[in-house]
């Protein structure tokens, strides 16, 4: 892949800088993934990273709990994804 063909796992720019704003800000967050089995979680807790792996995104959440950001599909609210 190229820089500016990203991977569908790689989130566009603006979900990017939007995830670093809860960081910055470190304030508490409704999170609802989903995981690869199609369950769908409700986590409530402080993003306290996020982290490119293998061409990957992820969100640090809490005390460590990492979600791959491509299975997150809201946060306090608001749709990441566009299904």
């Amino acid at each position: 892949m190229s820089a500016s063909t990203p991977s569908p796992a790689t989130m566009p720019w603006t979900v990017q800088q939007r995830l670093q704003e809860y960081v910055r800000a470190m304030k508490l967050a409704e999170i609802i993934y989903q995981d690869p089995n199609g369950q769908v979680y409700v986590v409530h807790g402080v993003i306290r990273d996020v982290l490119s792996r293998a061409g990957r995104d992820f969100v640090v959440v809490g005390k460590g709990q990492v979600v791959a950001a491509d299975h997150i599909m809201m946060i306090d609210g608001q749709r990441l994804t566009k299904e």
